[in-house]
């Protein structure tokens, strides 16, 4: 049975990995460059208009933002909101302290179960996206792809950005990186059925797989 995320409500900020929470759910981290609209597409994935901030201003969520998602009164997920990249320039020399506790998040947590990325369909997927992709692929962390901002495509030109992010990430699935990607419209609730399905095969794999199969057969 596929998750309803309208439950789900801001649990704590942290600015290093020792003031996370523990790690007794799974955990999805939502992920993009500044202002690609990882907020608002958490709020329209919960059906909440102000869940978390989504600011006008890039760069404006500085802290790793932990929500609970719900069910009869227990967690069972942890949605976490990232600052826009920056951090995945992790091979730089220069890189900050807040970079490198980010990277120890997604390098070495052991609840998180997937990265969402918000791209910009209109523009595609630019070389710091590539950067987070190659950066979880070393624990094979699957990544799924929202294509934002689709609503602003007729239909033949949501076919080609689709076809194009796919085309882009090959090189990232020669190894079996799983990576997946749809389109998305928080303007429009574009997408939203089939990125709840996405989530909960993360959270509840057996779940998802037995919802799929049919009677009489073993998954």
């Amino acid at each position: 049975m596929t998750i309803n995320f309208h439950n789900t409500h801001f649990e704590i900020s942290a600015s290093k990995m020792n003031e996370c929470p523990g790690a007794s759910v799974p955990e999805i981290v939502f992920a993009g460059r500044s202002n690609a609209g990882k907020s608002t597409a958490i709020n329209t994935l919960c059906k909440q208009r102000q869940l978390a901030y989504a600011s006008k201003m890039p760069g404006r969520t500085q802290l790793l933002n932990f929500f609970h998602v719900l069910e009869q009164g227990e967690a069972i997920a942890r949605l976490v909101d990232l600052p826009g990249y920056g951090f995945a320039q992790l091979a730089q020399s220069s890189q900050s302290a807040w970079d490198r506790e980010l990277g120890s998040y997604l390098a070495d947590r052991i609840s998180l179960r997937g990265c969402v990325l918000i791209v910009d369909a209109r523009r595609g997927l630019l070389e710091l996206d590539h950067a987070l992709i190659q950066w979880v692929s070393h624990r094979q962390l699957p990544v799924h792809i929202l294509l934002s901002k689709s609503d602003k495509f007729n239909r033949q030109e949501q076919v080609l950005a689709l076809r194009a992010a796919n085309k882009a990430l090959e090189p990232h699935r020669v190894n079996g990186h799983v990576i997946t990607v749809q389109l998305w419209s928080a303007l429009k609730k574009q997408g939203v059925d089939e990125f709840e399905r996405q989530l909960t095969q993360w959270i509840r794999p057996v779940d998802a797989a037995a919802e799929h199969t049919p009677k009489g057969t073993t998954p």
